[in-house]
């Protein structure tokens, strides 16, 4: 059983658990605190799909939906 409180709320039973799962994976992932390749500090994330941002410094760099390979 999943523990309560976690990134699925409002899934219920009937989405099943491989879906829930494979939800709870990206979420992790797209939520996960990353460093900025140019300034180094940990206010990098994603501005859009695929399009990924510094909040410090402005770089702004193209990746992928849910992560970024710089």
């Amino acid at each position: 059983m999943l523990k309560k409180g976690g990134s699925l709320i409002g899934f219920g039973a009937k989405y099943g658990i491989k879906h829930r799962k494979k939800f709870t994976q990206v979420h992790v992932t797209l939520k996960a605190k990353r460093k900025c390749p140019e300034c180094g500090s940990l206010k990098f994330g994603r501005r859009a799909v695929g399009i990924w941002e510094c909040k410090k410094c402005g770089y702004k760099v193209a990746g992928t939906a849910f992560d970024v390979a710089v």
